[in-house]
């Protein structure tokens, strides 16, 4: 059972979630929220609290099965008002915290159902939140008691970065440790990766001859049951007799709480049985394994993560002592993804990602380490291959490459890779000086016509051109010089066939002497530098404001909404806004034709400066909405801190819409929130149908993807309103360029 510290939160998110029950249920006289245990963390009346007291003894001595569709109960004892308990569970059934209510008569004559079912957004909220924090704090509460594990969860948190995979090694081995098993071991099939320690003084080979009757079971049971199993007489599927082990396992789960594989551990038939404390102490571990994996392992690609490539390339070549120039180092770069995101949707962008991830490890060399680091791009490291050698597998890479390319619904997918190279070893170059040579043959490859292998060798010729070369930001602040910078604006349209007026969320895009266009990501990389971010913010809402102003007539006439984004630096300068005030009361665009969109997590820090400005905003037509919303464990603070009309859903949820329970919760969480604050709810990646259809079944407004419309012109999107306010009405979704045809046809 957690630690009543480790779930602590302030006063305000307290109150926040009092505020949010009291909307739910207006007629609530009373809330306590307190730990696992029975402490005492916020009371909406200490003086009173105890007039709950019963209620939450009650709770605490009862046993609802963590199955069960409702875990609480209902106290009636006093002839004026009833209570109402419920507890909140993390994703292993451990109780995190509990809720008390008192509703005084006529509302006391509710049953348990239907108090439940008001309050459920705010209890599913509230899981969320105390899940989050509870894997933040809970692990080194809990071991406070023991100096020894505490020092040994310290020394792999140290190492975790350092290098995953021996880190990861040392989970079973402490489980074993803990645990007093025989052998433990982690299963992660998606990674092809086994790690199996002994006990020492066990007989030799025994780890195989246990992961081999248990291997599969052990994968099937842990994510058919997703909870943590004890077997303390233990039979395999098929067998009578029974297997001379015990055995307790628990998965391990990825941050969207699917199951990517197992902890477990083994003890001979004649030791002791598995206890309770074995089966918490396995689960933190797995938490622990959990987190190293995501620290090393990229989730889309499987890939090591850019640290952990670093760490571990590092430490190869310290361990290995070889003559000068010996290694090759190969930098990679999906040609032009942003063009497939446009034309066939991120899922598709992804599923190129993928595939080439899977490319680069089927052509790797015996201890090769390759990782994903940025969207569309890849480092390979290849031990003992000089640079030649190394070229010709980048070579080889990028013939294979070519063939992933193919057609999606009678549209071209061109897939194709530019690879720079470099070498790695000498005695006077470090890693990173290795990976800017190989990241600058790569930009030459690209510059070159793309689809290429470029090969740095550290010549004159090459060393000034890598001088004279522009970093990225310089291309930038040459691009906001030159106008180089296009606009366009993607649609958002309703779920449902109700009539609304259309929106668009306006994106930047800038373009390459080349005439290539790079997306907001690849700019947002380069904007490190807060001057940049404010300077690209200031740049567009300058020009996105004056073409709203001059089609003001048409607006007029075919309202529509279109947001801008905000960078986290603009947010937080006093005169961006100040200058962002002044343009609007300028401009006399209509009411309700501007908004803007930031990410949640960007607020967070400037809660109390950006407010004031909000809401004056506010009254001169312009809404405000929170982007990535659901991301951060704050959301709900920032709902009652911000003068916000709508929420964004975070693009995670959508993605995996149909498969992920937990993310259809939360997202039906998030629309019940929204509806109680009044609030529109917006989906975004929404790339195919089955996620839109999910989406609005679970009451999503507004969608926004590849699906919903293609990013346009901006130009285009205000020329085209009369069209859109005629078609988007009645269908809610369309492809523009289906429409402009048809309406040329007809």
């Amino acid at each position: 059972m957690p630690d009543s510290r480790a779930v602590t939160a302030s006063a305000e998110t307290w109150k926040s979630y009092a505020q949010l029950l009291a909307r739910l249920c207006p007629r609530i006289s009373h809330i306590l929220f307190a730990s696992a245990d029975g402490t005492s963390w916020w009371s909406s009346d200490p003086a009173s609290a105890s007039r709950v007291q019963y209620a939450l003894s009650l709770l605490l001595r009862s046993h609802t099965t963590r199955h069960s569709e409702i875990d609480g109960l209902v106290e009636t004892q006093d002839s004026s008002e009833s209570r109402f308990g419920f507890r909140i569970r993390g994703a292993l059934g451990e109780v995190l915290g509990l809720v008390v209510i008192a509703l005084p008569r006529p509302e006391a004559r509710l049953d348990l159902n239907s108090v439940h079912a008001s309050i459920k957004p705010a209890l599913d909220c509230l899981q969320s939140e105390l899940s989050a924090r509870a894997a933040i704090g809970e692990l080194h509460e809990n071991l406070e008691d023991n100096s020894r594990v505490l020092d040994l969860f310290q020394r792999l948190s140290e190492a975790a970065t350092a290098d995953g995979l021996e880190s990861l090694g040392h989970i079973p081995a402490l489980a074993n440790e803990h645990l007093s098993g025989m052998v433990a071991a982690i299963l992660l099939p998606d990674r092809n990766l086994t790690i199996c320690r002994t006990r020492p003084g066990q007989p030799d080979g025994i780890e195989s001859g246990v992961l081999a009757q248990m291997h599969r079971h052990l994968m099937t049971r842990a994510q058919l049951h997703g909870c943590t199993l004890v077997a303390n007489r233990l039979a395999l599927d098929g067998f009578i007799a029974a297997v001379p082990y015990k055995a307790i396992s628990t998965p391990i789960r990825d941050e969207a709480r699917r199951v990517v594989g197992v902890l477990a551990v083994f003890r001979v038939d004649t030791d002791s049985d598995f206890q309770l404390r074995d089966a918490e102490a396995l689960e933190m571990l797995a938490r622990k394994a959990a987190q190293i994996i995501r620290s090393s392992f990229d989730p889309v690609t499987g890939l090591l993560t850019s640290a952990a490539f670093n760490a571990q390339t590092a430490a190869k070549l310290a361990a290995h002592e070889t003559c000068p120039g010996t290694h090759g180092l190969l930098y990679v770069d999906i040609d032009q993804l942003n063009v497939v995101n446009e034309n066939h949707g991120m899922h598709v962008g992804d599923e190129v990602i993928q595939s080439v991830a899977q490319l680069l490890s089927r052509r790797g060399r015996e201890g090769t380490l390759i990782a994903r680091v940025g969207g569309d791009r890849f480092s390979m490291f290849l031990p003992g291959c000089g640079i030649e050698p190394a070229a010709r597998i980048a070579e080889e890479l990028r013939a294979a490459a070519i063939r992933l390319s193919g057609a999606r619904a009678d549209k071209p997918l061109l897939v194709s890779l530019s690879i720079g190279v470099s070498r790695l070893g000498e005695r006077d170059r470090r890693l990173d000086h290795a990976m800017a040579a190989a990241e600058l043959a790569c930009r030459t490859a690209k510059e070159r016509g793309r689809n290429r292998v470029e090969v740095f060798y550290g010549s004159e010729q090459h060393s000034a051109r890598s001088r004279a070369a522009p970093s990225f930001a310089e291309q930038v602040s040459s691009a906001l010089a030159a106008d180089a910078f296009e606009l366009l604006a993607q649609p958002i349209l309703p779920l449902s066939s109700a009539p609304a007026d259309p929106r668009f969320e306006i994106l930047l895009r800038m373009r390459a002497p080349d005439g290539t266009r790079f997306c907001l990501e690849k700019l947002a990389g380069a904007a490190a530098c807060q001057e940049l971010s404010r300077d690209i913010d200031r740049w567009v809402i300058e020009q996105a404001i004056e073409r709203l102003a001059a089609s003001r007539n048409v607006l007029r006439q075919y309202p529509a909404k279109f947001s801008l984004n905000l960078s986290a630096a603009s947010l937080g300068d006093g005169e961006f806004w100040r200058m962002l005030e002044a343009l609007v009361r300028k401009s006399r665009i209509e009411p309700g034709t501007l908004g803007f969109e930031f990410p949640e997590e960007a607020a967070s820090a400037h809660l109390g400066a950006i407010a004031p400005f909000m809401c004056r905003l506010r009254e001169q037509g312009v809404s405000f909405a929170l982007d990535n919303f659901g991301r951060d464990i704050g959301s709900l603070s920032h709902l009652n801190s911000l003068p916000v009309s709508c929420i964004k859903i975070d693009g995670s949820f959508s993605r995996d819409l149909i498969d992920n329970p937990k993310s259809q919760s939360m997202v039906v969480a998030i629309t019940k929130l929204a509806n109680t604050f009044g609030l529109e709810t917006v989906a975004a990646h929404v790339e195919t149908d089955a996620i839109r259809a999910r989406a609005a079944q679970l009451g999503v407004d507004y969608g926004q993807g590849f699906f919903i419309g293609k990013p346009l012109a901006l130009d285009d999107a205000i020329h085209d309103l009369p069209l859109y306010s005629c078609f988007a009405t009645s269908t809610g979704l369309f492809d523009t360029s289906q429409v402009m045809q048809a309406a040329l046809r007809s």
